[in-house]
């Protein structure tokens, strides 16, 4: 049986919130041995936004596949332990605010000290060597930053509407996995590590790159146009039979404007010259959604979606966490995973979203408990003995795992 991708790559994170530790989960799903540095003078600020730091959902989703490893890094026995560690790693990842690896003696010029080869990312909102270096930086605000937050909206609404998903967290981590593949490739050739510095806020930027380019050309500042599409018509999601049920429709082309039609049966109003092509259709796109919505209103969204996907119509209903859930393509698929933990319980989590034909992914691993793996990591990556660790852990050097 083929072994998993990165079987035998060591990886550590001094990952906190999102970025650092949902690459860490990515790595660690890929075969990675990603080992979480944390302590309870320092844990991860996504354990301290309840009352028990163990059962934390945002924590427990982003940090499965991983060990943790409790050490006090305030005391200098704590720092030389995971030097010790990081002779043994290929890939050091953190993503505190500006300054903070440094002034703990872990930034990469440190590290590399230790490990010449190292594959070292630092990921900060707005990067390394700039004037907002040290600024504070969460999602919902580097999506401002980016501009994507001024197109986050209604043409009605008074102000950007966005959303509670640290979409710049999350496409960042994602960012963050391409980058260290493509430098333990360049490693492999040349035997040469490498810095990586992702700046979360130019990530965020991707996502709205045209809108970049028609300002530069056309001067033009892009306005909030909420789902709607400035090149087709109809699309935006139209609402359907039940209580705030809606249904996403994208008619691309003319060729699949005319299914469209058949598909919802050809009345009057699908005749209508105002309707006859792209450009008409736009002309004239507040009546026509209004008139595709009393089809929609008739029909349930699953409906409306089968309907539409059976004549070849792009359409997908607004699904919630309990559709999703229940979704027959996210049972057949397998996208949900079952994890039982010790504090949680047993609960849903999203499972690796690609299959590999010649290679076979471990199962994923629930999160850790702060501190869980110390024990075992002393033992047997720096060769400790139990009186060792107990010494230390007595002083306050590592720290044990709590329930």
């Amino acid at each position: 049986m083929a072994s998993a991708p990165l079987e035998g790559i060591r990886v550590i994170s001094f990952g906190t919130g999102a970025v650092i530790p949902e690459w860490g989960k990515a790595l660690g799903e890929l075969g990675a041995d990603v080992i979480k540095i944390e302590s309870r003078e320092n844990p991860d600020f996504v354990r301290t936004i309840g009352p028990d730091m163990n059962n934390i959902h945002g924590f427990n989703e982003s940090n499965r596949s991983q060990r943790s490893f409790g050490v006090n890094l305030k005391k200098e026995k704590g720092k030389e332990l995971v030097r010790r560690l990081i002779k043994t790693a290929d890939i050091v990842g953190e993503n505190f605010r500006g300054g903070a690896v440094r002034s703990l003696g872990f930034d990469y010029e440190d590290v590399r000290k230790t490990k010449p080869d190292i594959i070292y990312i630092s990921s900060q909102g707005f990067g390394q060597g700039t004037p907002y270096t040290n600024y504070q930086a969460y999602g919902p605000m580097l999506a401002a930053a980016s501009g994507v937050l001024s197109l986050w909206a209604q043409p009605t609404d008074p102000y950007p509407v966005g959303a509670n998903v640290p979409l710049p967290d999350h496409m960042a981590s994602k960012q963050a996995v391409f980058a260290v593949l493509v430098a333990l490739d360049y490693r492999r050739r040349t035997g040469k590590g490498q810095f990586i510095d992702l700046c979360q806020v130019e990530v965020a930027a991707c996502i709205i790159g045209e809108y970049y380019l028609d300002y530069s050309i056309n001067h033009r500042v892009a306005a909030k146009v909420g789902n709607r599409n400035p090149f087709a018509a109809p699309y935006n999601a139209y609402r359907c039979r039940g209580q705030d049920q809606w249904c996403v429709i994208s008619v691309l082309t003319n060729d699949e404007w005319m299914r469209f039609c058949d598909a919802v049966g050809n009345p009057d109003w699908t005749r209508d010259p105002r309707f006859a092509d792209t450009v008409s259709r736009l002309r004239n796109v507040d009546d026509l959604d209004k008139l595709v919505e009393t089809w929609t209103i008739e029909h349930e969204p699953r409906e409306v979606m089968n309907t539409l996907q059976a004549a070849g119509v792009a359409a997908g209903m607004a699904q919630r966490a309990a559709d999703t859930i229940d979704d027959p393509h996210t049972k057949e698929t397998k996208a949900l995973v079952e994890l039982d933990h010790p504090v949680a319980g047993r609960r849903l989590y999203t499972n690796v979203p690609y299959r590999l034909s010649n290679a076979t992914l471990p199962p994923s691993r629930r999160a850790p408990l702060l501190g869980e793996h110390t024990d075992e990591i002393c033992r047997e990556l720096l060769g400790m003995s139990p009186e060792e660790i107990r010494k230390l852990t007595e002083e306050g050097v590592l720290d044990a795992p709590s329930r």
